[in-house]
């Protein structure tokens, strides 16, 4: 890595560490944020220093988080990966994952829990075990809303950035 690679990596842990990431998942979204095109598994693992084992479980992470997208090139078995250089459209990707992986599920499974045992239930332990099923469905709808206002200014933001960066010359 170059001196200004090594020192965005050491920006990056810090920013990492808030979302309870580790170093290697740190310094492998540096490289890639860095880069304007896409990068070969085989390459990230070259540049970090890490395994390709270790690169392959990382990007599987990553990628199932909402922070990386894996992209096919024609022509070729290589896997690659991409992460969006726009925080707004990176951060309307997170809200995306986080919908596809917890909020839509939760809104499914969770009505279908909680009517399936409410009442019915009869010793303290199993009611106390309800009202805390029931509290997390409460708290996941007003997510739900909340993430839905967020993806709404994201976006309008988004669109105004597009406009901004057009006047750059």
């Amino acid at each position: 890595m170059e001196a200004i690679e090594e020192e965005f990596a050491e920006f990056f842990k810090l920013l990492a560490k808030t979302y309870g990431m580790g170093d290697l998942q740190a310094t492998v979204l540096s490289v890639l944020y860095l880069e304007p095109n896409e990068v070969a598994m085989e390459e990230i693992a070259k540049r970090t220093g890490y395994s390709l084992a270790s690169i392959s479980n990382t990007m599987k992470m990553l990628e199932g988080a909402g922070v990386v997208r894996r992209v096919k090139k024609p022509g070729t078995n290589k896997v690659f990966f991409y992460m969006e250089k726009d925080l707004i459209k990176l951060n309307l990707q997170k809200i995306k994952a986080a919908y596809e992986s917890i909020i839509n599920p939760g809104k499914e499974m969770l009505p279908k829990i909680i009517e399936k045992y409410g009442g019915k239930v009869g010793d303290r332990k199993s009611r106390e075990k309800l009202r805390i099923i029931e509290n997390y469905y409460h708290q996941m709808i007003q997510l739900d809303k909340l993430l839905r206002h967020m993806s709404k200014k994201l976006e309008r933001m988004s669109a105004e950035n597009r406009i901004f960066n057009k006047k750059i010359p």
